[in-house]
């Protein structure tokens, strides 16, 4: 049986009918009163708790239920793709990967390389299909970091008129050399456009997670904005970046003095 929780998670579970003795059938028993009491719950414990098990086992909710970003925690590969993160484009497996943090309790987050070269980033673009998005014309044996740098999209995210938002996320990597983007689009001329964004520079060093954070408001100046991504981004120096915990909260924007 599948049920949808209020955070939206699936949540999938087995019923299992467990036989209620009738008074008949507890006098069956090895006796009446308490002992057919203990008599059936022998027969009916070991399938009961099974059951319990395969509920709770079966139950995978994101750990961001206030989050309106729904997989920032990279914990849940996409039903269709399991070689995708949930809620996030394809990565090639290369520059960009996803796999278990450098801390084996923090569990799945983001990898970035900026230290591949253009060259083998193209030539993994084109094994793994993903030219359509990325595509360097005339590929040089320099870092990538040097040039394009490499980026991961989410997918879209509704944003309310007139809500501001807060995003905190878990970085590691050399300090200055990466960037979180949150991007806005709405209808402009008759089409869908990028019309609003805004990034935050990720401080912190190699081998320590720090936690970043911003406020912003995408309707504040543009009116039109109906959707939102998060853009994670790395480039120089050239090095390894990693990414976990993204968060995108609603909040009240403090009035200004």
């Amino acid at each position: 049986m599948k049920t949808v929780s209020r955070y939206g998670c699936i949540m999938q579970s087995q019923r299992r009918h467990l036989p209620v003795p009738s008074p008949r059938e507890a006098g069956r028993g090895p006796g009446r009163g308490v002992r057919s009491i203990q008599w059936w719950l022998r027969q009916n414990v070991p399938s009961l708790c099974a059951a319990i098990i395969l509920v709770l086992t079966s139950v995978r909710c994101p750990a961001q239920p206030n989050s309106v970003l729904p997989h920032g925690d990279f914990e849940q590969a996409d039903p269709l793709d399991k070689s995708r993160p949930a809620g996030w484009d394809r990565v090639d497996g290369l520059g960009v990967q996803w796999t278990q943090a450098p801390d084996a309790a923090r569990g799945k987050a983001i990898r970035m390389d900026t230290r591949i070269s253009e060259q083998a980033m193209q030539a993994q673009w084109i094994k793994t299909g993903l030219t359509n998005i990325w595509n360097i014309p005339k590929p040089e044996k320099n870092a990538i970091a040097e040039t394009y740098g490499l980026s991961l999209y989410s997918d879209s995210i509704p944003v309310k008129s007139g809500q501001a938002y807060r995003i905190t996320f878990d970085f590691q990597g050399p300090d200055g050399g990466a960037k979180v983007w949150v991007r806005g689009w709405g209808m402009f001329d008759g089409k869908k456009q990028k019309r609003w964004e805004t990034y935050v520079t990720c401080k912190g060093k190699t081998g320590v997670w720090t936690s970043c954070t911003q406020v912003f408001h995408p309707t504040k100046s543009r009116p039109e904005v109906t959707e939102m991504k998060v853009m994670l981004y790395a480039f120089y120096p050239a090095g390894v970046y990693w990414f976990d915990n993204i968060r995108i909260e609603p909040v009240t924007e403090p009035a200004k003095p």
